[in-house]
């Protein structure tokens, strides 16, 4: 007897032992937390409380690495640094924990992939996460969502079947914040195929929810990718309902900065161009931003040349390009894509006003300038090729080739940068395989229309040989008749 209380009493002392060390080391995890999240990564600070948990038991040292992989910035050198405390998580995590690591991994993978080459790493990590990560509903939902957000990039059917599962997931939930953010998803993923029908329809469907939603206060307005979406599709009268919308939202309606601009266009699209220009200037006087007061120049210019004004555009034009030489003289900033279609508007407007030497010997001095970004590149072959049309035009044939090879240097030069832009690669892809889906669609009809005319052709010969045969035997009937007569 005396044995069994000894062991007992053994027992109890073994587990208060053990469990004043778990809640040592629960504080001490829970005091790393803090510390890494008031830290900024790649900092000896963060490194060494980094290294202080690898002396917890894996269950609490996942739970500092997730802390730790939580906390990048958009620096590259950031996310592959919480790439590596989040794999390392991933590997050592209890089940309980693993499903959390496992959606802060998609999600960094997603803001990842445009900026490290780490596709075939991802894909294989997202492919394999549902056989051996056990989710809650609500985790699957944001699993599926988070993928939709990675593939977006690099395959967009994969990235419309994983929408389409969280939205079925969320839907079964009654989720409504996570079904809107999901519609929302999936019209982005049209406006990267530029179907704008259907994106707009997506987007309408996600205010349809958010009327009738709780959570209206939590969930981010989004008139104006609704406003964007009719603009595209030339609905502009509809599109400026939503812009009044987009207005109503802003903190101060005296700095309208893009919302004016885009509320401008719609404007312009229905000819009210001086109700645009009256917006633009009133941007203006109070845009201290020396891009954005340059854009709206700019698009004072693009008014008056849509409205025939082409005297007035020069005027905007010679001052949007004035001053933003100035400010990208003072703060050293390189030559944008915008100021070369600034250099193209004004020489096809001195062009169109009659002004052709001048025309040409403005472009071809401006098209010198050098181009450092892929969208300048872009820019400036588009300048080169409206200078190869005037020369040509003004039969000065030896001059059209050089502009011309000039030209092809160029696009070179931006292909080499930029011809494996994801987003570019996605919608070629789209494309080729619609227009492949678009002739196996036609083949079908063909071959179905060819099975009914030969259908028809043999209700024809039938119809034919039957009147054939009742005339050979109605024949042969009268001929009998008359003989016995």
């Amino acid at each position: 007897m005396k044995r069994v209380v000894i062991i007992i009493c053994m027992g109890i002392t073994i587990l208060f032992l053990l469990s004043s060390c778990r809640k040592n080391e629960k504080a001490k995890t829970a005091e790393l937390c803090r510390e890494l999240e008031n830290s900024v990564m790649l900092s000896p600070a963060f490194d060494s409380l980094v290294k202080v948990s690898m002396g917890l038991p894996n269950f609490f040292r996942s739970k500092v690495l997730l802390v730790a992989g939580r906390c990048y910035s958009t620096k590259v050198e950031q996310m592959q640094q919480a790439r590596i405390y989040l794999r390392e998580a991933y590997r050592i995590a209890p089940r309980d924990v693993k499903n959390l690591v496992a959606l802060e991994l998609t999600r960094l993978y997603g803001s990842l992939i445009l900026r490290d080459s780490c596709v075939e790493e991802a894909i294989r990590f997202i492919s394999r996460v549902p056989s051996k990560v056990v989710f809650t509903r609500e985790e699957e939902a944001k699993f599926y969502y988070l993928g939709a957000c990675f593939f977006k990039s690099i395959d967009i059917d994969r990235a419309f079947r994983a929408v389409d599962q969280a939205l079925s997931l969320y839907r079964g939930l009654s989720d409504t914040e996570g079904e809107i953010e999901a519609y929302r998803l999936k019209a982005t993923l049209y406006g990267v195929l530029q179907e704008y029908e259907e994106q707009y329809a997506c987007y309408e469907e996600a205010y349809r929810l958010l009327r009738r939603s709780r959570f209206r206060d939590k969930v981010k307005p989004f008139y104006e990718q609704m406003a964007a979406s009719l603009k595209k599709l030339g609905r502009h009268e509809e599109a400026l309902l939503w812009y009044e919308e987009v207005l109503k939202e802003l903190p101060d309606s005296n700095r309208l900065g893009r919302y004016g601009i885009q509320v401008a266009e719609a404007y312009s699209g229905l000819g009210y161009h001086e109700k645009a220009r009256e917006i633009l200037r009133g941007g203006l006087m109070n845009e201290k931003r020396g891009g954005m007061r340059n854009v709206l120049l700019t698009r004072v210019a693009e008014s008056f040349i849509q409205e025939g004004l082409r005297d007035s555009a020069l005027i905007a034009l010679k001052s949007a390009i004035d001053f933003y030489e100035i400010y990208a003289r003072e703060n050293q900033l390189k030559v944008p894509g915008v100021m070369f279609m600034n250099y193209l508007r004004y020489g096809r407007c001195l062009w169109e006003m009659g002004e052709k030497d001048e025309a040409v010997a403005y472009l071809e001095g401006i098209s010198y300038k050098k181009a450092e970004s892929p969208e300048s590149q872009l820019a400036q072959a588009r300048v080169l090729e409206l200078l190869s049309e005037y020369h040509e035009d003004m039969e000065n044939r030896q001059a059209f080739c050089d502009v011309l090879h000039r030209r092809d240097s160029v696009l070179e030069l931006y292909d080499s940068f930029y011809d494996n832009g994801r987003y570019r690669q996605v919608l070629k892809k789209y494309k080729n395989q619609k227009f492949l889906r678009e002739i196996e669609e036609m083949n079908r009809k063909q071959e179905s229309a060819n099975w009914w005319l030969v259908l028809a052709l043999l209700v024809t010969v039938g119809l034919i040989v039957s009147a054939l045969i009742y005339t050979w035997v109605s024949w042969g009937k009268e001929r009998e008749y008359n003989k016995r007569k």
